[in-house]
């Protein structure tokens, strides 16, 4: 098993193997808030058992299990019955959640997003924000904003172009603040941006790409099935 899948796959099989010799025995039942299962890619919430800090759980949309490593000081005791924990206490998975970014959004500026995510999941709050930034600036240049000019011009140029709203402005600025930390290390507040903080500017981002290429896109494949001009 080691030989053939790999260190990861023989750590999680290594635990299956617990779970399964000690199912009976086990009274801890635990349920996580929405994931996104890697299995059916579908968003919901997860069951099942565990023992320390790794549980064995089941999508309720697919009935696949998944086996999860928490983050430390996040643990199970035998002696419990039932345990809440959400998305944010999960370290690693097996399999892995991969992240693909729409269609609508332009090559180069889809794998800057998806290696922000998969920064995340490894836990570099730094690089995270940083790969954050990074989309921003490519997509103010793919929208032909000057390259030669601040972040912080290009963004307000692409808001002077209404290719974002004065709201959606406020939030890019934000990304482009924080991600400037990871750029900029003489100035580095960045110590102090928590896994939380890294998960926000995810999300944030990801409403950016919506509003730039996704909606928009939508909108088109829409208006073109209705025959609207």
């Amino acid at each position: 098993m080691k030989g053939k899948h790999g260190f990861r796959e023989y750590q999680f099989y290594k635990f299956e193997v617990i779970i399964q010799n000690r199912r009976a025995d086990l009274k801890m039942k635990i349920y996580l808030e929405s994931y996104l299962c890697p299995h059916c890619k579908t968003k919901c919430s997860f069951f099942g058992t565990g023992v320390g800090d790794s549980v064995a759980l089941y999508c309720n949309s697919c009935k696949e299990g998944v086996y999860f490593k928490m983050r430390e000081g996040v643990s199970f005791p035998d002696n419990a019955e039932l345990a809440h924990i959400s998305a944010k206490d999960v370290v690693d998975s097996y399999p892995q959640t991969v992240v693909t970014a729409d269609p609508a959004i332009p090559k180069q500026i889809a794998d800057d997003f998806e290696e922000a995510n998969r920064c995340l999941g490894v836990l570099a709050k730094k690089a995270t924000v940083t790969m954050c930034r990074r989309v921003l600036q490519n997509t103010c240049i793919l929208k032909g904003i000057a390259s030669n000019i601040d972040l912080i011009n290009q963004i307000n140029e692409l808001e002077s172009k209404r290719v974002i709203n004065p709201s959606m402005k406020d939030v890019a600025q934000t990304i482009r603040k924080i991600g400037n930390w990871g750029a900029h290390p003489q100035d580095d507040p960045l110590k102090d941006v928590t896994l939380d903080d890294a998960q926000e500017i995810l999300k944030f981002t990801s409403e950016f790409l919506d509003e730039v290429f996704v909606r928009p896109a939508r909108l088109d494949a829409l208006r073109s099935k209705k025959g609207i001009k």
